[in-house]
């Protein structure tokens, strides 16, 4: 449809060019017989013209009025006489025309006369001046008959391109078809499509292309996914999306929120079991951990035993990361607790966990060996958040006052005060915080309660 109307528009094109180009040849030709015709009925009567010879005129006029475009033909005095006619009565518009004594011209009267005037000039002194009337009907069976080439030329033009096209579109559609059905496959997100059929000439050269092409993006797209298996999605993206990205060992500073959640009793509950059910054991609380992690904009920086280390405002910015953080850490002690709930209903094993949570400026990029890098983040934050998690009790997120007032600022919180420790790379001890719950009401205004320190966290509860 779309290649006959091309072809439709550009024979009418093509016919339209050629059809006003005609008109303009015929126009322009009756213009220049009309106006020649005048200049020459002036310049062979200006002695005649001068001498008064009105018998000369005579025989001059009647002589171009036997000419078979000519219609009429006259001589007009500078006192607005007739000194000579042959034809049809000269228009009475033509005697008021005081420039046709001065300049050549023509005009069209209403009976499809054109009259062509001609001043008779003798040293720039008019004597009157030369009429000539042509007939217009000839020049519109003139025109009558470039309008009926015109349509033949484009008739043909239009059968020819259309027979054509339609050789050309049936030599070219099938490999067409088949290139547009192997884009739509991989733009489906099937990239093993392959083109099978075979094809000649250039398309023999673009289906192979396409092949290479679609193999080319089945490996990378398998590559994406194995390699987002292993890293977070964010990290993925960073190192794999852009063009030039510079993978080297080393970080930046970045301000982060680092959070730790380990299972409470791990290596009792591992022993005298077999691996496939300790490993489906912890698949189950992992992908919790995982999941919970990027619905609040975290990332998972990596699995230590029974541990996950998850991190907030790298290597994606987030300004709220320790809100995010927090969030987490609520919601992962929520989605555990039914999660142990259930499988105890259930007569299944369960674990307990606790959670360590900071933040503060660390090193984040990738670190390792030459053979081996992974992108992790270290720092006085990451060593906090892990001692924390050491020293929770089952079920319990401990954080640092720090922390916990710059949450509690804009995000109420429910938190109870636990006793300071001591941590390594810190010079003075650091004071800990047991954080409940969000707490209803303006920020800012929530208290955190004593704990009796009769022993490390003696007054965790669940």
């Amino acid at each position: 449809m779309i290649m006959a109307s091309l072809v439709l528009a550009a024979s009418c094109i093509l016919g339209y060019t050629m059809v006003y180009r005609q008109f303009s040849l015929v126009e322009s030709q009756f213009r220049t017989t009309g106006s020649t015709l005048a200049a020459q009925l002036s310049a062979g009567s200006v002695e005649l013209v001068f001498t008064g010879d009105q018998l000369g005129l005579g025989g001059l006029v009647h002589s171009l009025n036997n000419q078979p475009t000519v219609i009429a033909a006259a001589i007009i005095n500078r006192d607005r006489e007739i000194l000579a006619h042959a034809g049809r009565p000269i228009p009475s518009s033509t005697f008021k025309m005081d420039f046709a004594y001065q300049k050549a011209g023509s005009f069209g009267d209403d009976n499809g006369t054109v009259w062509f005037y001609a001043p008779v000039l003798f040293k720039e002194v008019s004597g009157g001046s030369a009429w000539v009337g042509l007939d217009k009907s000839g020049y519109t069976s003139s025109r009558q008959g470039v309008i009926r080439s015109g349509i033949i030329v484009v008739a043909v033009l239009v059968i020819s391109i259309t027979l054509v096209a339609i050789r050309l579109g049936r030599s070219l559609g099938r490999p067409i078809h088949d290139l547009i059905e192997g884009t739509r496959a991989i733009e489906s997100g099937h990239y093993g499509f392959r083109i099978r059929k075979r094809h000649s000439g250039e398309f023999l050269a673009l289906t192979r292309a396409f092949n290479n092409m679609a193999e080319g993006l089945e490996q990378k797209i398998r590559l994406e996914r194995l390699f987002s298996r292993f890293v977070s999605n964010p990290v993925a993206a960073r190192y794999m999306v852009r063009d030039k990205v510079d993978i080297s060992r080393g970080g930046k500073r970045v301000d982060a929120s680092i959070l730790f959640v380990d299972l409470v009793g791990y290596t009792a509950f591992s022993e005298g079991r077999h691996p496939e059910e300790v490993a489906e054991i912890l698949n189950l609380y992992f992908t919790e951990f995982a999941d919970t992690c990027h619905q609040h904009k975290g990332n998972v920086d990596k699995f230590i035993g029974d541990c996950a280390m998850l991190i907030f405002g790298c290597p994606q910015h987030d300004p709220d990361h320790r809100f995010h953080a927090m969030m987490c850490a609520i919601q992962i002690r929520r989605r555990i607790g039914k999660i142990n709930q259930r499988r105890q209903e259930a007569g299944l094993p369960f674990m307990d966990i606790r959670i360590g949570i900071s933040g503060g400026i660390v090193l984040a990029g990738l670190l390792g060996s030459h053979e081996r890098l992974q992108y992790t983040v270290i720092g006085e934050g990451a060593n906090l958040a892990a001692r924390l998690c050491d020293l929770a009790a089952p079920n319990q997120i401990l954080t640092d006052k720090a922390f916990y007032e710059t949450v509690n600022r804009k995000y109420a919180l429910s938190a109870r005060s636990s006793q300071n420790i001591s941590v390594e790379g810190f010079q003075s001890t650091v004071e800990t915080v047991v954080v409940d719950d969000w707490q209803k009401g303006p920020p800012g205004k929530s208290r955190v309660a004593s704990i009796p320190q009769a022993g490390p966290y003696a007054g965790a509860t669940q």
